[in-house]
């Protein structure tokens, strides 16, 4: 038990780095979890939180900065809750990215490779999409658009932020100035009223504007439009209905201005609705897609690609290889139409299959599908399937890939299991699930190749791109 309490003020060396790029000073043998403190620092800090085996605190003093400390571009730096890393040198920060799906590899999969330093193609407004709630002060009586502080609901009033373009601070602009002229109402999360919720935004040939709204109308509309056509040349405006008190920001979405347009995603053109998810680094997207075909250019078999959603890296890897058959696979039916309408739009629908399934339920079904007797932990819902156990056959699996991009909680533990591939895949934006899972994989596969793309600069989080072969 810590003698730690809150309100200490201690001193020490910052021993080491967490997962968050936060700082670790350890004292009485307990870890205190200090953000912005840098390894080989010392510091004085203020304990905000004790655990039973570590502690939380707030940095205080940088008695001894350490040679990689740099002074942050942003003045909301340490206040608003989206940067992790501008008070460190870029060397350092791919440095602790490297080392954190190191760490994590070793300590949730028990796997020790080598892991390369993460491929940066920018620093600064790299960002195509915006996300921002709006707040009320009733004290300035002022509307403004800002970030959530780490780890709360307060939120901190922005007027630009470094990791988007000008277009981005213009938009801030523009709204907070039409909200405040027009008194229009802000929605609070106490009494569940008012009308603003979120500004959503996405940048890339033409800009999409989406209007979270507690109701389903936006007054003084005619005003806003007048006001963003001066500053864009092409936008779309939307406005999203959602009067449930969750966490869910984009509900669904209603075209209320302009037109919808292809845009330039790299591989081809596409329309993007502003609930379609995309790479918010174009540059880095790129890249890494790329590194995933360069993966699978020798593999003459077909591909299996799971948690497709809308399509958008099924269409990226299919254009980058243009004699693969690939099958895309999403559990949920708005997605899976859209993606079937992406295809055909690219003309590339005789090539990609689209299936609407369970992921866990789709592999298990498979009509090649060996060692049933081996899977006796499955789901009953999967082992009762009448076409799971019908469809068994002896024999050797097809020749086929296999194609990861799943959400931040990884895959589903029952799919990594029956998967029977000759090379699989796996983009990952958490390292501690993607260390988990490859661990369920490795009594079948090896871990071939790993590359870091630094998807996110300025903050703690890194992409990770994991080939692994059959053994």
């Amino acid at each position: 038990m810590t003698d730690l309490i809150v309100g200490d003020i201690i001193e020490g060396i910052v021993a080491d780095f967490g997962s968050d790029g936060e700082g670790i000073v350890k004292f009485g043998g307990i870890p205190v979890f200090v953000p912005y403190a840098i390894k080989g620092e010392k510091v004085r800090v203020r304990v905000n939180y004790v655990k039973k085996d570590c502690a939380f605190g707030e940095l205080v003093e940088v008695i001894n900065p350490s040679e990689d400390r740099t002074k942050p571009l942003c003045p909301y730096f340490g206040e608003c809750g989206g940067c992790d890393m501008q008070h460190m040198s870029t060397p350092l920060q791919l440095s602790c990215k490297r080392d954190c799906v190191k760490v994590a590899l070793k300590k949730f999969g028990n796997i020790d490779i080598e892991v390369p330093v993460p491929v940066r193609l920018n620093n600064w407004e790299y960002r195509n999409k915006l996300s921002l709630p709006f707040a009320y002060n009733s004290r300035s009586r002022r509307i403004s658009l800002g970030f959530y502080q780490k780890k709360s609901h307060r939120v901190v009033p922005i007027k630009y932020c470094p990791l988007h373009g000008q277009w981005a601070a213009d938009l801030i602009k523009i709204v907070t100035e039409w909200a405040n002229e027009f008194a229009v109402s802000v929605y609070s999360e106490d009494t569940k009223r008012g009308l603003l919720r979120h500004l959503v935004a996405r940048k890339l040939d033409a800009m999409s504007v989406t209007f979270v709204i507690n109701g389903n109308r936006l007054p003084h509309c005619e005003e806003l439009i007048r006001r963003l056509k001066l500053r864009f040349e092409k936008f779309t405006l939307y406005i999203s209905e959602n009067t449930k008190a969750d966490n869910v920001i984009l509900r669904d979405v209603k075209l209320i201005y302009g037109r919808e347009e292809k845009q330039n995603l790299g591989q081809f053109y596409a329309k993007v609705s502003p609930k379609s998810f995309l790479q918010v680094n174009s540059d880095v997207r790129d890249a890494l897609y790329d590194e995933a075909a360069k993966a699978l250019c020798d593999f003459d078999g077909d591909i299996i690609e799971l948690y497709s959603g809308v399509g958008l890296l099924t269409a990226q890897i299919a254009r980058r290889l243009p004699n693969a058959s690939v099958t895309a696979v999403e559990i949920e039916k708005s997605s899976h139409s859209d993606a079937i309408e992406l295809m055909s739009s690219l003309g590339i629908s005789d090539r990609v299959e689209n299936i609407c399934d369970d992921a866990a339920h789709f592999l298990a079904n498979l009509p090649e599908r060996k060692n049933a007797d081996k899977l006796d932990d499955l789901d009953e819902s999967i082992r009762n399937s009448p076409y799971y156990l019908g469809n068994i056959i002896d024999g050797q699996p097809s020749e086929r890939a296999l194609i990861l991009d799943p959400p931040r909680k990884g895959c589903d533990g029952n799919l990594l299991r029956i998967a029977d591939f000759e090379r699989i895949v796996y983009i990952s934006c958490n390292p501690q699930t993607l260390a988990r899972d490859l661990k369920i994989l490795s009594d079948k596969y090896e871990l071939a190749d790993i590359k870091l793309f630094d998807m996110f600069p300025q903050t703690a989080n890194v992409e990770t791109l994991a080939v692994l072969k059959r053994k």
